[in-house]
């Protein structure tokens, strides 16, 4: 497979215009259904959905063939009308030409955390963030090291195992390939999907899943040093011969302004076009900015910080480049941390929900000043698992719009075109998903679920839920009306491509 070096749509525009069989799958998912999945405001409509049931641990909430694995639904990456759904037993390949009626043409088994997305043509790139007996796809979980010391170098040190990212060929939906696995040390939690088209190929920058100490070099070489890992590895993925994937370099990431090191990445924004800079969502507690006008070579610029924010989840930049937005995930993103400000956190945790712990902050990108924030305003139960997850900025032309995707606060959009008076104008929040009684400290981690991801892409929200699948929403309001950006693809965490603003509404709040 030889994906082309154009940005235009390769092999998938072609083979969707096809008949394919769907891969089977174990869980039946019933009819796709587009009743709401819990209340919303009058201007988010429901447009699609396509349901894929998926569980933390245990059966799937509904369906035949349940399996006792973790099969959440996570991240989301775009390509045309084709939507990359990841999973964590896999990922799904959907039509949403058709916003009504969103079709599943694939799904991939590949039994391995965490599995968050990307996509350039025809290829998929997926991360695997623990160790795997082998680098290989199987329908049943193989966690752990290599069963056979004897393949571990050198005895008698135990194997890690593989942990890194798998990269995938879905030219042909019926005959989907696995054609290279690039083993990365401490793994790849998230990954940043970076074109390079001028040069004939893709990098990848990657944000490692730990930094703990690991014993030995396993079977594929991985080897966590410990911390301070400080650094992020770039992957390179050649577009005439992506099968020969490879890491080909790495940078530091800077340090905070009081000297300490940063550690690692959770996740890693960049923005292309005229602006060149990265934003590691980083720990402990800064957000590291790079100009990356030397893809190969990023130089660290600052390290932004906010009050109380202990690590951060996400960072997302406007599209002009002038604002950088930071989420954090207190709580690990499986504990309620986005109750009413001073309530108190339920057994076994202990302390308060604060503001910040439910805060999107808004960044000067070229000072890394704080200049607005929002907090969450819809107060969530104790039984609701929530942070400010997964998100990204709107490709408008005349306003700031931040769309998230915050597990059991469900999604909504924030009009932040002025910053520092910022304002959620259409949500969804569905109710909590098991039951009240259900309050002991081992029953209190079953309730984890809700938006994973929440992204806008060409006029729709798209909106990965982690037991649901993939609904589409559209929003009627004047904070979306006007001139749009067309994208022909989408990694969210990567604005491919950068433009200036025409800020009106801003300079008169001026």
């Amino acid at each position: 497979m030889r994906p082309r070096k154009r940005l235009a749509l390769p092999a998938i525009a072609f083979v969707l215009a096809m008949t394919f069989v769907v891969v089977p799958y174990s869980g039946a998912t019933g009819p796709p259904s587009v009743d709401p999945p819990g209340p919303h405001s009058d201007n988010m409509v429901l447009m699609g959905a396509s349901l894929a049931p998926g569980a933390v641990t245990g059966p799937p909430p509904a369906g035949p063939g349940t399996v006792p694995w973790d099969t959440r639904n996570t991240d989301l990456a775009f390509w045309g009308k084709t939507v990359i759904q990841g999973r964590y037993d896999g990922f799904r390949v959907i039509d949403a030409r058709n916003l009504r009626k969103p079709k599943e043409l694939a799904r991939f088994t590949c039994v391995s955390p965490q599995g968050d997305v990307g996509v350039y043509g025809d290829l998929v790139f997926r991360s695997v963030d623990s160790q795997q007996e082998t680098d290989q796809c199987t329908a049943e979980p193989q966690g752990g090291a290599p069963d056979d010391a004897a393949e571990c170098a050198p005895a008698p040190f135990p194997c890690t195992g593989f942990e890194g990212i798998q990269i995938f060929d879905i030219s042909d939906l019926q005959n989907i390939q696995h054609i290279a696995s690039v083993p990365l040390d401490c793994g790849s939690h998230t990954h940043t999907v970076v074109p390079d088209e001028e040069n004939g190929r893709v990098l990848i920058y990657n944000s490692v899943s730990g930094t703990g100490l690991q014993t030995d070099p396993g079977k594929y070489g991985n080897q966590c040093p410990g911390e301070p890992f400080n650094r992020e590895d770039i992957v390179e993925v050649p577009l005439d011969d992506p099968a020969s994937a490879s890491v080909i370099g790495s940078f530091a990431l800077g340090q905070l302004a009081d000297g300490e090191l940063m550690d690692g990445c959770h996740d890693m924004g960049v923005i292309l076009g005229d602006v060149n800079k990265a934003a590691c969502a980083g720990h402990p507690r800064g957000i590291a900015v790079f100009d990356i006008s030397d893809l190969d070579d990023p130089v660290f610029l600052y390290a932004a910080e906010a009050p109380t924010v202990t690590g951060w989840h996400s960072a997302a930049f406007t599209w002009d480049g002038e604002i950088i937005v930071g989420g954090w995930e207190p709580g690990g993103g499986t504990r309620p941390r986005c109750l009413e400000t001073g309530a108190p956190f339920p057994p076994p945790d202990s302390g308060v929900q604060t503001d910040e712990m439910k805060t999107a902050f808004f960044f000067d990108a070229d000072t890394g000043e704080i200049i607005g924030r929002h907090v969450l305003p819809r107060p969530q139960s104790i039984y609701e698992n929530c942070t400010i997850h997964n998100y990204n900025v709107a490709a408008l032309k005349k306003r700031y719009v931040l769309v998230h995707g915050s597990y059991q606060s469900g999604t909504a959009a924030v009009d932040f075109t002025d910053p520092a008076n910022p304002y959620e104008f259409a949500w969804m929040d569905p109710p909590p998903l098991d039951p009240p009684s259900d309050t002991s400290p081992g029953g209190r981690t079953a309730f984890r679920g809700g938006d994973w991801s929440s992204y806008w892409y060409n006029g729709e929200i798209y909106e990965s839920d982690a037991r649901r699948g993939l609904y589409i929403w559209r929003v009627r309001a004047k904070e979306v009306r006007g001139p749009k950006v067309k994208l022909d693809f989408l990694n969210p965490q990567t604005n491919h491509l950068s433009y200036e603003m025409d800020l009106r509404e801003r300079k008169k709040k001026d």
